[in-house]
């Protein structure tokens, strides 16, 4: 009895100490959790700072590139290589009084008067237009993946007559009319994803529609090409 008694003693002494066994392993483990974490909070705080450090250089970097009113980094020179371009070929061809070109550095606008383009009152190419349609398709296409979007918007003139038919056959001319420049354009090889066609009727004057020489001006379609941003 004594014997067994003692070995008792001793099985439950053994059992009242683990918990000193599980207690030394919780803090074992609380204590690699701590440095896991600290050591990813370390990295975390690294990551940050270098992400940072690295929007601070690239907003440097885009400032000292220049930006549009817009905040966009301007996009590369190939987009004003191609004005310059548009620009010799209307003036080796005399083409500056149907044709006018501008750029803002991000974008190009190219106003073609209707006289130029179509025959009187309708949406049908003419014959002298198609080669600068084609030579406007050529130079885009050599630059389009700087190209974000391509707008082609016919306008109207103002003749006075606000009945609904005059301004319902204005609408559907403006619209016509930049279709048409489109679908030529497309089949010049221009992927049609990256364009759009707009219609203003006689809304959007860039000059008085009091005399014939406003009207024509007025008369006219319009290719706008936005650069894509860096």
């Amino acid at each position: 009895m004594g014997r067994r008694g003692n070995i008792e003693h001793e099985v439950e002494k053994d059992n009242s100490d683990r918990w000193l066994l599980t207690y030394a392993d919780m803090i074992t483990l609380l204590l690699a959790l701590f440095i896991i974490m600290y050591g990813m909070s370390s990295v975390d705080s690294q990551k940050v700072k270098e992400l940072s450090q690295g929007l601070e250089q690239a907003l440097n970097h885009g400032s000292s590139k220049g930006l549009d009113q817009s905040g966009g980094v301007l996009p590369s020179d190939n987009l004003e290589n191609v004005y310059k371009s548009l620009q010799s070929y209307v003036k080796e061809r005399n083409l500056e009084q149907t044709i006018d070109l501008s750029s803002t550095g991000t974008s190009i606008t190219i106003r073609m008067r209707d006289a130029m383009l179509f025959k009187p009152d309708t949406a049908i190419l003419q014959a002298e237009s198609k080669p600068i349609i084609e030579e406007i398709s050529k130079s885009l296409e050599s630059i389009y993946g700087d190209i974000h979007h391509i707008t082609i918007t016919g306008n109207t003139a103002d003749l006075g007559n606000r009945d609904a038919y005059n301004e319902a056959d204005s609408w559907q001319l403006s619209v016509n009319r930049a279709v048409t420049v489109l679908n030529y354009m497309t089949s010049m090889g221009l992927q049609a994803e990256k364009m759009s066609i707009e219609g203003n009727s006689h809304y959007n004057p860039i000059a008085t529609n009091d005399s014939e020489d406003g009207r024509a001006k007025n008369r006219r379609v319009e290719i706008t090409i936005t650069g894509r941003a860096n």
